[in-house]
């Protein structure tokens, strides 16, 4: 028997959840809207199950609304098969899933459902949304993966976070610093953005008149962050001779600044960041084995936005909330259905600069729309030329074929060409990547930039 909650005038039942058989994936069915909050569906279990979804009171899972039928959907599993189906039962309004309107289909993780108002999504290991860190939000999947940094955070650690562009490695990196309760600051340093002629001074420091310009000493950005944490984001894009010297920084515990007779000890925890992984760097001969060998205290990868699709609806009207001082409009259930449907290319930061645009096209509307979204939002994947690479890439990236990090650029980084005219500086910083990345991958991948730009000029 399952277990029955009430919730205002919705009950929703849980199926229990007894010891998995062999192979059962441990799905949920978390509900999104009109409610948050409910207790999440549990959608596994040892044997044959069904969950009629409906108005009934006989209704495992009741939903309430006029918009529901009675008997509207049955979510079912017949053993062995370890994913449920769904089912519609005739009902007035239908079932959608991603967007579709279905008779009966598989479900699986990530798979967004609509019955009638109700929107929810599949999900594995549901927990509650909240902050995990300082200005780092998300449940059960984002815990999970950064469950390790909180571990080894008060360590001497060396710590890697790799992650698609947007996924939050600077908000992750600074988690990590406020639970290792390091008294120093945190110091963020873009490598990809350093002038390779000036790297060295830049990171160890110099003194008055060590090179021409230095009319005054610097610490660099090593001893800046002494007795705190130190983030080299996109250390890969560091030239090999500067990555030998920081090897040997990190081995003596001691900086050599330039015109400096003797060297200078550092204190200084160090987190480094990469879009690609560095292994990948390696192999392709940019990283040296050595450096990723003594930076190699603990890894971890950031999931991306399309790998926790629960979190979307919450980080969009936290954002709504703090960028309208509390004064958020409402949104309607079919705005929620697209945000959760949609693949998130460019991650948190793409969300962020949608409500932004959202409140700058629409402003002092009391309630979002799905007319207000742009055509590009929860469009289906496979709708478009574009989805379709999309969904390569990452099926390449997931199995290993590819190099992560270039994979999901390059797809991104053609977008935000077309989207910005083909102009190299808006679209780096649309993707929040430097503009020498950007040429970079369009040169290692022959990109006709002024193809596209007569192209996009075409389309005026």
């Amino acid at each position: 028997m399952g277990t029955r909650h009430e919730a205002g005038n919705t009950t929703v039942t849980e199926a229990s959840s007894p010891r998995h058989g062999e192979g059962a994936q441990d799905l949920t069915l978390v509900w999104l809207f009109p409610r948050t909050g409910l207790p999440p569906v549990a959608l596994h279990g040892p044997g044959d199950f069904e969950l009629v979804l409906g108005r009934d009171p006989t209704c495992a899972i009741r939903l309430d609304g006029n918009d529901v039928s009675r008997r509207h959907a049955a979510i079912k599993r017949i053993a062995p098969d370890p994913l449920p189906v769904i089912s519609d039962l005739g009902s007035r309004n239908g079932v959608r899933v991603n967007g579709q309107a279905v008779t009966t289909t598989q479900l699986g993780r990530g798979d967004v459902i609509r019955v009638g108002g109700w929107v929810g999504v599949v999900a594995a290991s549901p927990a509650e949304f909240g902050e995990i860190g300082p200005g780092l939000l998300g449940s059960a999947v984002l815990r999970a993966a950064v469950a390790p940094l909180r571990q080894a955070a008060q360590s001497n650690l060396t710590i890697i976070l790799e992650g698609e562009t947007g996924t939050g490695k600077e908000i992750v990196a600074r988690s990590v610093h406020a639970w290792g309760g390091r008294p120093g600051p945190l110091v963020a340093v873009n490598c990809a953005a350093l002038p390779e002629a000036l790297a060295e001074g830049e990171l160890f420091g110099y003194r008055r008149g060590a090179f021409t310009g230095a009319d005054r000493a610097s610490p660099g950005f090593f001893r800046s962050a002494s007795g705190g944490t130190l983030l080299l984001d996109e250390v890969s894009d560091l030239p090999m001779p500067l990555q030998a010297k920081l090897l040997r920084v990190l081995q003596e515990g001691e900086v050599q600044p330039l015109g400096e007779t003797r060297p200078v000890p550092v204190d200084v925890r160090i987190v480094v960041a990469s879009q690609q992984p560095l292994m990948d760097a390696v192999k392709q001969g940019r990283f040296r084995p050595d450096l990723l060998a003594r930076l190699d205290g603990i890894t971890v990868r950031l999931p991306p936005l399309r790998q926790r699709k629960e979190d979307v609806p919450h980080l969009f009207s936290h954002m709504l909330r703090e960028l309208t001082a509390g004064r958020a409009p409402a949104v309607e259930g079919d705005v929620v259905e697209r945000l959760c449907i949609h693949d998130w290319p460019f991650n948190v930061r793409e969300l962020v600069q949608l409500v932004r645009q959202l409140l700058v096209l629409h402003p002092g509307e009391s309630l979002l729309r799905a007319s207000h979204l742009p055509g590009r939002i929860g469009s289906r994947a496979g709708d478009s030329a574009h989805g379709k690479a999309a969904n390569k890439t990452a099926a390449r990236v997931e199995s290993g074929a590819v190099a992560t990090g270039e994979a999901v650029e390059l797809p991104a980084l053609l977008v935000a060409l077309r989207a910005s005219g083909g102009n190299v500086a808006r679209a780096s910083a649309m993707l929040g990547i430097t503009r020498q990345r950007a040429y970079r991958l369009m040169e290692g991948h022959k990109v006709d930039l002024g193809a596209i730009r007569e192209q996009e000029s075409g389309h005026k």
